[in-house]
């Protein structure tokens, strides 16, 4: 069983829990995602083998004393075999309740931009990826919101914002940055 962080909104940590009883309590656990894109500039996003939904490219827990940059560094590596420049974009609180699941996270969101050489290899966390434009994941988040992830929805609204890109999701949040 792996153990994290269990922290408060501020992101300090006050005590020790774990993913099934984090998700199961909402209780507020740090996580890391990366958005990695295409020298072409399309983002590589996450199809979970457990439930099919659409998801970051990267994501993972942070583990119990681990940092955001040594979580995010493995788990890219983990997942995708990435080792290239993960680029921090923001931190922030992410309810995820709107889903109907009671996950709350702090999130630390990175993009990453890999060579044209690179190529997808399934790992044993990541089974398929596809390959599409921001543009298209946004439409889709608006038009089918319950084929994606909460927390993918969530840190997609942030990356937007953070990026002033000239997109924006219409679902209702209850996320909030710090």
């Amino acid at each position: 069983m792996e153990l994290f962080d269990l922290v408060n909104e501020k992101d300090e940590a006050i005590g020790i829990t774990d993913s099934a009883k984090s998700h199961r309590n909402g209780l507020l656990h740090r996580v890391i995602a990366v958005f990695v894109f295409s020298s072409s500039g399309k983002l590589y996003v996450q199809i979970r083998d457990d439930n099919h939904l659409l998801d970051h490219s990267v994501g993972g827990h942070v583990g119990r004393g681990e940092s955001y940059d040594q979580a995010v560094k493995r788990e890219a590596f983990e997942e995708l075999r990435i080792k290239y420049k993960l680029i921090k974009i923001s931190c922030f609180f992410s309810d995820e309740t709107f889903t109907g699941e009671n996950t709350k996270h702090i999130f630390s969101l990175y993009e990453c931009i890999v060579p044209q050489t690179w190529k997808f290899k399934p790992t044993f966390e990541v089974k398929k990826i596809i390959s599409i434009s921001l543009e298209q994941v946004v439409k889709k988040m608006n038009k089918e919101p319950e084929k994606f992830t909460g927390g993918f929805i969530n840190t997609m609204r942030e990356y937007i914002i953070k990026k002033k890109l000239p997109y924006k999701i219409e679902i209702p949040s209850r996320s909030r940055c710090q």
